[in-house]
């Protein structure tokens, strides 16, 4: 326990032994900064370029503008370099092994973001300081919003994937002065918020070494979580265009058909407006929700002329002009039914016939025989009727071959 004890108080008066005041600290910044000219990039020697290392943290995705093509991070670089002339021997100082300098006393490389949306213009604002170590290796953190330029393709809209680039560059400094690299490919995630929009799929920090320039790329690949569009575009509009083919179901004698169908065709026109600010504004190129929209409006402004025609034809007089019989016989062909005719097939009972034999037998006429006695008198609601049928399900097939094809080629 005595040695225990010893070795303590050894601990303790050693770290108050070496622990350096504020004088020190002083007179380290003091010595540090004399005579440094932050203009002139550190050098060890002329033929050997100042190597730039930097990490990137990503915080959250802030904006993705589909139409002007602006892609907005809120991240933070971690950037690294050797300064050999901020370096010293901390025995000389209490030990005192790092410091912290202002950022406009000291010289940081101008990492420049070369695809920005607004303006070209180095990292850092000046408060954020530099860490130095008693080797001369400094360290640099500068956080911001980075807004660059990304080409944008909405064809898949809301099931599409975006990919951006952001390029960082010491501007004005050729590799053989300045060489910016990453240092590692990973893009750290520790202060990560979830978008929720869009769903980060890929995420690597590329370096580019050329002749000419040495750059880094922050590539990253989203994707849309398309359940906003599809609960609140996608599906009411088939909703609507499916209560509107149900306009031929309404019986005629209700005399509703024209007012229901141009009812709904107008809320259809106006949802469209209403949703037209959550869809992309571009036309280079169009999405391909624009289209099915599109053709659902055109097949819900045909519904409403196949209304009207089907009561053209619904009141015309059969005695003033008969069904023609082509139009007859499609009508026979296509909706015949036993409601039109009257009869029940294979129910007809005809009188009990005697033979040699005292049984009484029955017997059903011919099928020929059947039909030519029962001919069938088509009329012009009969034709309305069968018309109706036809196009509703000619419509529901459209609306439904809309549908899987949008999905199928969007999904």
């Amino acid at each position: 326990m005595k040695w225990i004890h010893y070795l303590s108080l050894c601990v303790i008066f050693s770290d108050s032994a070496f622990s350096a005041n504020i004088t020190e600290v002083e007179t380290l910044y003091t010595n540090l900064l004399s005579g440094y000219n932050k203009y002139v990039r550190p050098l060890t020697s002329t033929s050997v370029p100042v190597y730039v290392n930097a990490t990137f943290s990503l915080v959250g995705i802030q904006e993705f503008d589909e139409v002007n093509g602006k892609f907005s991070v809120i991240g933070f670089f971690t950037i690294t370099w050797s300064d050999s002339r901020l370096a010293w021997t901390p025995l000389l100082y209490s030990n005192l092994s790092t410091i912290e300098l202002p950022e406009s006393h000291v010289w940081i490389p101008n990492l420049t973001l070369v695809n920005s949306y607004d303006r070209i213009e180095g990292l850092g604002r000046g408060i954020v300081p530099v860490t130095v170590t008693s080797t001369g290796m400094a360290y640099w953190s500068p956080g911001d919003v980075i807004s660059s330029a990304c080409d944008v393709d909405v064809t898949y809209y809301p099931f599409d994937t975006q990919s951006c680039s952001m390029l960082l560059t010491c501007w004005g400094f050729t590799p053989s002065a300045i060489v910016t690299q990453a240092q590692g490919t990973e893009i750290n995630m520790d202060y990560f918020s979830e978008h929720g929009t869009w769903e980060l799929l890929y995420k690597k920090l590329n370096t580019f070494l050329t002749s000419t320039n040495s750059f880094i790329s922050i590539d990253i690949k989203m994707k849309r979580r398309p359940a906003f569009a599809v609960i609140n575009i996608v599906l009411p509009m088939v909703f609507m265009v499916v209560l509107n083919l149900l306009v031929f179901v309404l019986p005629v004698e209700s005399g509703e058909r024209v007012s229901y169908s141009i009812t709904v065709l107008l809320a259809i026109a106006v949802f469209l407006t209403l949703v037209g600010d959550n869809l992309p504004k571009t036309s280079k190129p169009t999405a391909m929700l624009s289209y099915f929209l599109l053709a659902d409006l055109v097949l819900s402004s045909l519904i409403c002329v196949f209304v009207i025609l089907g009561l053209t034809i619904y009141y015309k007089d059969d005695s003033e002009k008969p069904v023609p019989n082509i139009i007859a016989r499609i009508v026979k062909f296509c909706c015949h039914s036993q409601k039109w005719t009257g009869r029940i097939k294979n129910q007809t009972i005809v009188e009990p016939y005697k033979d040699n034999s005292a049984d009484k037998k029955f017997s059903l006429p011919d099928d020929d025989e059947e039909e030519d006695g029962d001919e069938i008198k088509v009329t012009w609601k009969m034709v309305s009727n069968c018309f109706d049928r036809i196009v509703f399900v000619i419509c529901l097939l459209v609306i439904v071959i809309l549908t899987i094809l949008y999905f199928s080629m969007t999904m």
